[in-house]
């Protein structure tokens, strides 16, 4: 059903942004299906359980594409994960990550999570997409915290 709910989320999503490229449309889409969250510092970091690597295995599945960034919401809208290309090839595709928490109508409390990666994603045709951030960043994409 998971998987279900995310194709088709993918397939209306991304076919309705109108400033992404066929190519882009194609990799982004890529990028939500094959995107492996343990490889790299995140969120997910102290719910990392057995079995789950994927944007749609922790529950990001509601896919909002808007100009060239593309927003992965959870369920309950409680948290977001968005990224830009920058640039890919072939073999690779460099991206500007973001991962943040989001208020929530009757709480008290604010989320304080909010950090942005310089991400080298290697894609893979035999599994997920591993990343690995790169300390010095991008021209156009900074990580902050520089330490995430």
């Amino acid at each position: 059903m998971k998987t279900l709910l995310l194709g088709a989320l993918l397939t209306v999503g991304i076919a309705g942004a109108s400033s992404a490229t066929p190519s882009h449309s194609r990799a982004i889409e890529a990028i939500v299906r094959n995107l492996d969250l343990t490889s790299f510092p995140n969120s997910t970091g102290p719910r990392r359980s057995p079995g789950k690597a994927t944007l749609a295995d922790y529950g990001f599945v509601r896919v909002v594409p808007d100009g060239t960034e593309t927003s992965v919401y959870q369920r309950d809208r409680s948290w977001v994960m968005s990224f830009r290309i920058i640039s890919e090839d072939a073999h690779s595709v460099r991206l500007c990550f973001h991962d943040r928490g989001l208020s929530q109508p009757n709480s008290l409390v604010a989320p304080s999570y909010n950090a942005t990666s310089a991400l080298l994603i290697s894609k893979s045709p035999r599994g997920p997409w591993k990343a690995a951030q790169v300390p010095a960043g991008f021209s156009s994409c900074e990580n902050d915290p520089v330490t995430a």
